[in-house]
């Protein structure tokens, strides 16, 4: 019995998805259901070279009668273009129950020369912020006590945060940022959440840049130490890199999610920081498995 992570192929975006088995605690004999949960998408219809999400979605998320399962819990670590692109095909084809959403002002560049590529996408997205079920949109902080299911499946929210919040919107001397300038800070609000699989830890780190890090590591330092499996943040771009938080985490397993074409990524800062790292790139792999037993193995598939 495990628990698969799946990493797409899905160029310089996110797409990942994780299936919970159902399994019973031996301590308490307690029953958990299996569930999927997808973070971020990127979506494209006619690529050949990045995956189809929904066709794979389709073709590896049935139940045991054939029939199509829900998603979840879906969660936008934020909504720049490269993490909700395609959301519109995706929530039109596959059910889902859960959206976690962060607290922004952020509002996209409309005149921009990639606008018309995920407009459907980012109307569909505000929809679902609005979304009272089917699904039910949820914010939270790390802040927030654990609810029933994800602390079932044993999640924890390390980011965002209240003092993110501010910080995004805010400049020092208590002024507001602009709409670009929220933007431009995004990253520093994405959802970092922290899987555990009985021993295991798993970060998934969205697009955390380094004033999300100083946060995590004044706030979380214990939580994030010797992890097994990084989802190297930013696509594992150098804005990302914060070599502190690197060699707290020490990880195990590094995954980049990236397209040959991006110049800006360092996995050899990376592999200095965290020398015992097996470094994986979708652009190499394709989209690849990492199947997390609960005896504390991880196997890539």
């Amino acid at each position: 019995m495990s628990v698969k992570f799946h990493f797409l192929n899905v160029g310089d975006g996110d797409c990942t998805i994780i299936d919970f088995p159902s399994r019973t605690v031996k301590s308490t004999n307690q029953q958990k259901e299996e569930r999927v949960m997808m973070v971020d998408v990127h979506h494209h219809d006619d690529h050949e070279e990045y995956e189809h999400v929904v066709d794979y979605y389709k073709k590896n998320f049935k139940d045991v009668s054939g029939r199509l399962r829900s998603i979840f819990r879906y969660v936008a670590t934020h909504p720049h273009k490269d993490h909700i692109k395609g959301l519109n095909t995706l929530f039109d084809n596959i059910p889902v129950i859960n959206f976690w959403d962060i607290e922004h002002n952020f509002e996209p560049d409309q005149s921009g020369p990639h606008w018309e590529e995920y407009k459907e996408d980012w109307d569909r997205y505000l929809e679902l912020r609005e979304s009272k079920e089917n699904p039910k949109v949820l914010f939270y902080t790390d802040a927030g006590s654990p609810r029933q299911y994800w602390d079932e499946d044993r999640i924890e929210v390390l980011s965002p945060s209240k003092e993110l919040y501010d910080y995004v919107h805010s400049k020092e001397d208590g002024t507001k940022r602009t709409k670009e300038e929220i933007g431009a800070q995004l990253n520093n609000l994405s959802y970092v959440l922290l899987v555990r699989i009985n021993d295991l830890k798993i970060i998934l780190a969205g697009d955390a840049e380094p004033k999300c890090w100083e946060y995590i590591l004044k706030n979380h330092k214990e939580k994030i130490k010797d992890v097994d499996i990084l989802k190297a943040p930013h696509h594992g771009r150098e804005s990302a890199f914060h070599e502190e938080a690197v060699k707290i985490m020490n990880p195990k397993h590094i995954i980049f999610s990236v397209s040959e074409d991006c110049e800006h990524t360092v996995p050899e800062k990376y592999e200095k920081a965290a020398p015992r790292a097996i470094i994986y790139k979708t652009c190499d792999l394709g989209s690849f498995i990492l199947d997390c037993d609960f005896e504390g193995n991880i196997s890539l598939i």
